[in-house]
């Protein structure tokens, strides 16, 4: 089964923005595995997970990494991330998790207001 192979999702936001910072708070609730959250501004982001995307680093899309039973993060950036997390969603929560995916894509590159 699928569902086996996946350890847990690690989600990296912004934490200065409001709907990264949905997408970290409420992901939790609609997958079942564990939900390791990181601010894309933690010093260290990049030694931990050396293949995360430099966009993602840079604070300018979020991203849901996979983290295999063997260690190996699989990394989905913006709405592709829903992709990610169909193996491990909970019955009934697609629509509530591509939508969460979906704020962060719809706010990317405008500036947060005030």
């Amino acid at each position: 089964m699928v569902t086996r192979a996946v350890r847990e999702l690690v989600v990296v936001y912004d934490v200065a923005c409001p709907h990264c910072s949905r997408i970290a708070r409420e992901l939790p609730d609609c997958v079942t595995v564990k939900v390791k959250v990181r601010p894309c501004t933690e010093p260290r982001l990049a030694e931990i997970y050396p293949n995360l995307p430099a966009a993602v680093s840079g604070c300018r899309t979020p991203a849901v990494g996979v983290l295999r039973t063997d260690g190996q993060v699989r990394w989905w950036t913006g709405l592709s991330g829903a992709v990610g997390i169909l193996p491990v969603l909970r019955p009934g929560e697609l629509r509530r998790a591509v939508g969460l995916l979906r704020t962060a894509l719809r706010t990317r590159g405008r500036p947060p207001t005030p």
